[in-house]
């Protein structure tokens, strides 16, 4: 369901995202995606969210075959307890809010919506089924995504050898998602939690955002899936999240100093904290990443050159996450390209892993100082079976002698506490680990 899942709860406000449907890791698969719902991806990570644009329903002065609204947008009293749509009426409170939020994003960005955005807000249980059923779907559809992502998590330790991949995602789901945007379907989907709280707004506003930057610059980018040899899954995702965060944030300061406190108090009460407990930490960094780097760094493009140079960076993106997490600093970005490790096994994934796996790594196990991951200068990561185990071969340069000596510290601490050995290889910073 390529699509852009926000979770809350836990880390204050969790917005995790599924570049692939399957939401591999972050690596190169995920939620998200450019963009569709707020989600995880492969090791890198993914997603986006956006609203669904119904084809026979946006823009029309009656109520469309699909049951919207006469604006097109849903609301929650015409939902079915399915999840379909039915019915018409009068506007609501919900479609008076998206029109404002319409609103607010236009004048923002400097461009109309190409289309009328259809915004459907579900009821708790019909939101979980409808969620639950496209999680399904996906796995039914690529089951080879989930015995491959199973190897990737359970080589890198961010689950544990009994462990499946598609049944830590559908527990991470169950830690609360709020809303999605999937790029192939145009749709937009929210949680409605109360009667239309800040909440709720907040997450309408972020996903609306990732609908204008779908109809303007195309989210659904499925060449990037297997775009394995560069980040640019990440990337995507990272700058079309920071679109979205971007939009909220605009919007956040809006609201006067009390909403803005009521805003906070939803977020850290929406969910069950304890549900992240269960996770590996340094997994929940990487599923993260996009928003915690995203945000900064379209922050920084549009003051330097404004929504046009946004415009730019989505259709020439980075091809690095260093690039983004490095991006204004003085620190040498540019990467060179190292050669895939051979292995005895049979492979289950290659690519490129970057400095943000290596950032989450070291953080989600509080192993190597802050700067162990800057310095990045290209890797090449194998991913493979070995009789009964899930391993992984990783080599990584890094740009100086003094940032290689920092990284091998940072890995063999990092190893000390979740096993694997630390080593060089023709001039090469080798970790080999199995579980």
């Amino acid at each position: 369901m390529d699509n852009r899942i926000r979770v809350f709860g836990g880390l204050a406000l969790v917005a995790v995202l599924f570049v692939s449907s399957l939401g591999l890791l972050i690596w190169r698969d995920a939620q998200a995606d450019p963009v569709n719902a707020d989600s995880p991806s492969d090791v890198d990570g993914d997603g986006t969210g956006s609203d669904s644009t119904g084809s026979d329903s946006t823009g029309s002065d009656s109520t469309g075959s699909d049951g919207t609204g006469s604006d097109g947008t849903a609301t929650d009293d015409d939902a079915d307890g399915d999840g379909t749509t039915s019915g018409g009426g009068e506007q609501g409170p919900l479609e008076e809010f998206v029109d404002e939020a319409v609103a607010f994003i236009e004048n923002l960005r400097g461009a109309p919506f190409k289309e009328q955005p259809v915004v459907l807000a579900l009821p708790e249980e019909a939101f979980v089924a409808r969620v639950e059923g496209d999680l399904e779907a996906d796995f039914a559809q690529e089951p080879e995504l989930v015995v491959r992502n199973t190897t990737v998590q359970r080589a890198m330790g961010f689950i544990e050898p009994d462990q499946t991949s598609d049944e830590v995602l559908r527990q991470f789901l169950a830690a609360g998602v709020l809303g999605f945007y999937d790029p192939e379907t145009k749709e937009l989907v929210v949680r409605q939690t109360a009667e239309l709280d800040l909440l709720t707004k907040s997450t309408i506003v972020h996903e609306l955002t990732h609908a204008y930057d779908d109809q303007h610059y195309d989210l659904d980018r499925p060449e990037l899936k297997d775009d394995d040899f560069t980040e640019r899954s990440w990337t995507f995702t990272a700058v079309a999240e920071g679109s979205a965060s971007h939009v909220e944030t605009r919007w956040v300061e809006t609201l006067t100093a009390g909403q803005q406190a009521d805003l906070a108090q939803q977020e850290a009460n929406f969910g069950d904290p304890s549900v992240f407990l269960a996770f590996d930490f340094a997994y929940l960094l990487l599923q993260i990443s996009v928003y915690v780097e995203g945000e900064p760094y379209v922050d920084a493009i549009v003051e330097i050159g404004g929504y046009d140079l946004l415009e730019a960076t989505f259709m020439d993106l980075p091809l690095t996450s260093e690039e983004v997490m490095e991006f204004g600093s003085v620190v040498d970005d540019f990467s060179v390209d190292v050669p895939v490790p051979s292995v005895e096994g049979d492979v289950a994934w290659e690519g490129v892993g970057g400095q943000v796996v290596l950032d989450s790594l070291f953080a989600g196990t509080f192993s190597g100082n802050e700067e162990a991951a800057t310095g990045w200068g290209g890797d090449a990561m194998v991913f493979y079976r070995d009789d009964a185990e899930s391993c992984v071969r990783w080599d990584i340069v890094m740009d100086t002698e003094a940032d290689e000596q920092e990284l091998v510290d940072a890995l063999r601490q990092w190893s000390a506490l979740r096993g694997g050995t630390v080593s060089i290889v023709d001039d090469r910073v080798r970790l080999d680990r199995c579980a």
